[in-house]
């Protein structure tokens, strides 16, 4: 009788171990079954950080095309100095043009940002002094680049886009040159970028070509969420 109740407590203590195995096993595995459903759906740590700094650039260049300007393009007589030759206020004033393109769709516009005004001009000066026409300079540098340089594509998540025009005689003007933009597809989704909030105008006489009686204009446009 001894012998039949040891034999009976032994098996009943391995069968209580097998459960808790068992249940220790299950928990295990819906445990690690559920990180693996969260590692799939959560991107690793490394590129949560690279989307962080995920820049979205659009690019586009506009080179003397003969684009007119009509009498109602841009309405530009809102816009003091807009059918002129560029000047010192150039710039303001493409921007003002701009400006009035994005409010006539309701969307807000677009602040000057130094910095951006910084990389346009460089990039235009060096387009007329070492007569190329394009996003990359000769060296292989870049519009991401550029924007690293003035500080401005640094630390902070960023979107931006840039575009590039040059016209002579009375294409040179900043109306002519928005309104070349706006007839150019590549170029009328980036004025009229809805998540843009900032830009600025790079304006220099003369061309790529180095030609007389010309303007190269570069527009950098952008948005930080630091």
């Amino acid at each position: 009788m001894d012998v039949i109740l040891v034999i009976a407590v032994t098996w009943l203590f391995f069968l209580v171990l097998a459960v808790a195995l068992l249940r220790s096993a299950g928990r295990a595995e819906r445990e690690a079954e559920l990180r693996l459903r969260e590692a799939r759906t959560r991107p690793p740590a490394t590129e949560r950080r690279r989307r962080t700094m995920t820049t979205v650039v659009v690019i586009a260049a506009l080179p003397f095309a003969g684009a007119t300007v009509g009498a109602d393009d841009a309405d530009a007589q809102s816009c003091r100095g807009a059918r002129s030759a560029p000047g010192a206020s150039a710039p303001t004033v493409t921007l003002c043009l701009i400006n009035r393109e994005r409010r006539a769709r309701g969307l807000s516009p677009l602040g000057t940002n130094a910095r951006l005004a910084r990389a346009a001009h460089r990039h235009a000066a060096d387009m007329v002094a070492r007569a190329y026409f394009s996003h990359f300079s000769p060296s292989g540098s870049s519009f991401v680049d550029r924007l690293r340089r003035v500080g401005y594509a640094r630390q902070c998540a960023w979107s931006g886009g840039e575009t590039l025009a040059w016209g002579s005689g009375t294409q040179r003007s900043p109306a002519s040159r928005v309104t070349g933009w706006m007839h150019s597809s590549p170029h009328r989704a980036i004025l009229l970028n809805p998540t843009f909030r900032e830009a600025g105008i790079g304006i220099v006489a003369g061309s790529p070509g180095n030609g007389s009686n010309a303007a190269t204009y570069v527009g950098e446009f952008g948005r930080r969420r630091c």
